[in-house]
């Protein structure tokens, strides 16, 4: 059995085909690659052989690259979905908003194209629950607290809101800040580097690409539960923001570094999104865990890992990897409830992620002796990073929650 992961790309031009192949000869022994020329000849692969990623161009005659995925989403749920293409109109990039995990412009180095399908293969081999990966893999969007979403509508109708204000906004739900970053570090963009931070993402969209996305696309939708269900979707949005806040004043107390701030803040405010996609794929597990957790005296990871076999952290990560995120902020939420398992040394974003979490879970549990705190931390991670936690000010550090 031919173990090797096999990607499909698909384009109406004979020429990109024969340059595709040339360009990834190299690779023939670490990848099956097949190549199709148009829609229905890759959706003929796809129904006959398992697909890991299908790279397609988005202008194609009689089936167009948008239309092809949403056929291959349906087809293949656990195939990773790429558009490569030169076709860079906003209306054109938006249709497949949903539909493509990550977007490649033409012409595109290879140097650049290889990196992309690399980083999908780890992500997809570091989760190996195939039933798992698949119900991930499938989704187009995260919903929104309708709240949160109506507040957004009326903003982007306002002629006087800036980007400041719908900043504002999107930061209170998870799903809204993970689908603008995941477009604006999208190549069709063409950006120099990651962008991490909401307000930059938003500055470079421009008002009229953000109003495109939710009036065009239907990018952003508004989550349909019950209100005990909203409660705790809301929940995990301000979860995560408290886990960003401290851990961006940890950063600054045990780094200083002003690089450092937006993955912190990025990796942060992302920690719980494995959570979401939980509630939203696993309701009745997602249910179990919260019964469970209030019952047992048990972390959450763990009573997950037995209900689902993969916990949110796990989960979070390969979304957030799926959708092109950078690896820092992947590593940081995989590896935030067992950092000492993370391969990488040192990782600054991996530890004040780590630390904030720990510190908020301590400072629910009643405790107020932070010299208590130290002992149930990883010492062994932590010395590996070189940093001196001994006279921090925990209870100072908590504070800033309130600010």
């Amino acid at each position: 059995m031919d173990k090797k992961p096999h990607i499909l790309f698909v384009d109406d031009e004979s020429n990109i085909l024969m340059g595709l192949r040339r360009g990834l000869h190299g690779k023939r022994k670490l990848w099956k690659m097949s190549f199709a020329e148009g829609g229905h000849e890759a959706l003929e692969l796809v129904r006959n052989d398992h697909i890991d990623v299908i790279v397609t161009d988005m202008r194609m005659p009689i089936m167009d690259g948008a239309q092809l995925l949403e056929e291959v989403r349906e087809l293949s749920p656990d195939t990773a979905r790429v558009v490569l293409s030169g076709y860079s109109k906003d209306e054109a990039i938006l249709r497949v908003v949903g539909a493509a995990h990550q977007y490649l412009a033409k012409p595109c180095n290879f140097e650049l194209l290889e990196a992309t399908l690399e980083r999908l293969i780890t992500f997809r081999a570091n989760l190996d629950k195939y039933e798992v990966r698949e119900k991930i893999t499938q989704m187009k969007s995260l919903p929104s607290l309708p709240d949160v979403y109506q507040e957004l509508m009326v903003e982007l109708q306002n002629d006087f809101s800036t980007n400041k204000s719908i900043a504002a906004v999107m930061e209170k739900d998870l799903g809204m800040k993970a689908q603008v970053l995941k477009i604006c570090n999208s190549a069709f963009f063409g950006l120099p580097q990651q962008v991490n931070d909401l307000p930059s993402a938003i500055s470079l969209l421009g008002m009229d690409t953000l109003r495109s996305m939710s009036l065009l696309s239907g990018v952003f939708s508004s989550y349909k539960g019950s209100a005990q269900e909203l409660a705790v979707m809301q929940k995990i949005c301000d979860d995560s923001l408290e886990i960003s806040l401290v851990a961006q004043k940890l950063s600054k107390l045990l780094y200083n570094k002003s690089e450092l701030g937006e993955l912190v803040s990025c990796a942060g405010t992302l920690s719980h999104v494995g959570s979401l996609v939980i509630a939203i794929s696993w309701p009745q597990e997602f249910k179990q865990v919260m019964q469970l957790s209030q019952k047992q005296d048990k972390p959450i990871e763990k009573i997950e890992q037995g209900l689902i076999g993969v916990d949110h952290a796990w989960i979070g990560a390969y979304f957030l990897g799926l959708w092109g995120f950078s690896f820092n902020v992947c590593e940081a939420v995989a590896y935030q409830h067992q950092p000492g398992n993370c391969p990488d040394v040192p990782q600054p974003v991996l530890t004040v992620v780590y630390l904030a979490h720990e510190l908020i879970r301590f400072s629910k549990e009643d405790n107020s002796n932070f010299e208590m705190f130290l002992d149930t931390l990883d010492q062994e991670f932590l010395n590996k990073q070189h940093i001196d936690i001994a006279d921090v000010d925990w209870a100072g550090v908590l504070k800033v929650k309130a600010a």
